[in-house]
């Protein structure tokens, strides 16, 4: 009893330390989502309690919150989905002894371990309408641009995605190549023995050894992909217009443009509860599956 005593006691200035740094952040911004504090404006009482009255206005009256939260959606989808195909692609291709293997890998990892912002500044010049690299190579392809890519409302945000997918590939092609380097053998010399084609192999045997590695990369990276800022406020600052103003970008403009920091708050709580009630479908939706797999075994 006294050596567990002796263990919390060594314990409690980081747990301190944790519990200040992310649950005091918390509260407050959970304190200012329900008080009207509008910089901006001149001879309201400041910080006065508002209740509801932030989250309802988003919820029923905030279009542009929508559109973000929809642009959000759609890049989440479709940069995760991709980056994960092109990541166990690349990792079931390399997933071999080859000379040059580990500088090829060091190589591929470069634009993840790359500061988001200094990725935004390279590719900025690398799309860049009159000496970037891309409308270079796509004209030398037969296909020439009318407009700048971030200039047009149809191709910015798809520079964006191409952007991202560029960036965090590499980190699903690691964990996946981790993850089939870390297999038992044992079950693949059986169905080499059955003589089992290459796809049953990699139907019955990899993708279900891989699943528990899948869904928490899948996971990361949503968490991760709903919170990208850095890489689009360089590139576009969500424009143009509102092309590619997603919710980071929205709850940022709200915030220090506009200096509704009441509303600014509740945006960016909404903002934290989304992902949260993803991160929640995920773990139901592995719980469920572990828990029917055991009892279809019993």
């Amino acid at each position: 009893m006294r050596r567990m005593w002796v263990g919390w006691l060594f314990l409690f200035p980081t747990l301190f330390l944790l519990g200040f740094f992310t649950m005091y952040p918390f509260i407050k911004v959970l304190d200012l989502s329900f008080r009207e504090l509008d910089l901006k404006s001149v001879g309201k009482e400041m910080g006065r309690f508002v209740a509801l009255n932030n989250y309802r206005y988003l919820m029923r009256h905030d279009q542009q919150f929508w559109h973000s939260l929809g642009l959000t959606v759609l890049f989440v989808a479709v940069v995760v989905i991709l980056e994960f195909l092109i990541g166990l692609g690349l990792a079931l291709l390399l997933n071999r002894e080859f000379k040059g293997k580990k500088f090829v890998i060091a190589l591929a990892v470069i634009p993840t371990v790359m500061a988001p912002a200094a990725v935004g500044l390279m590719w900025s010049l690398a799309v860049n309408h009159e000496f970037g690299i891309v409308p270079y190579f796509l004209k030398s392809l037969g296909i020439s641009l009318k407009q700048a890519l971030l200039g047009s409302r149809s191709t910015a945000l798809l520079t964006i995605m191409l952007m991202d997918i560029w960036q965090w590939t590499p980190f699903m092609f690691l964990i996946m190549l981790a993850g089939l380097h870390g297999l038992p053998k044992e079950p693949y010399e059986a169905a080499q023995v059955d003589r089992a084609s290459k796809l049953q192999i990699f139907r019955l045997l990899t993708l279900p050894l891989l699943k528990p590695l899948i869904v928490v990369a899948l996971l990361l990276r949503v968490i991760d992909a709903f919170k990208t800022f850095d890489q689009v406020y360089v590139l576009t600052g969500g424009g143009p217009g509102d092309a590619t103003e997603l919710l980071a970008l929205y709850a940022y403009r709200t915030n220090f443009r506009m200096w509704n920091l009441g509303y600014g708050a509740a945006v960016a709580l909404v903002v934290y509860f989304v992902v949260l009630v993803v991160t929640a479908v995920f773990y139901t939706l592995t719980t469920a599956e572990k828990k029917g797999g055991a009892v279809s075994e019993a």
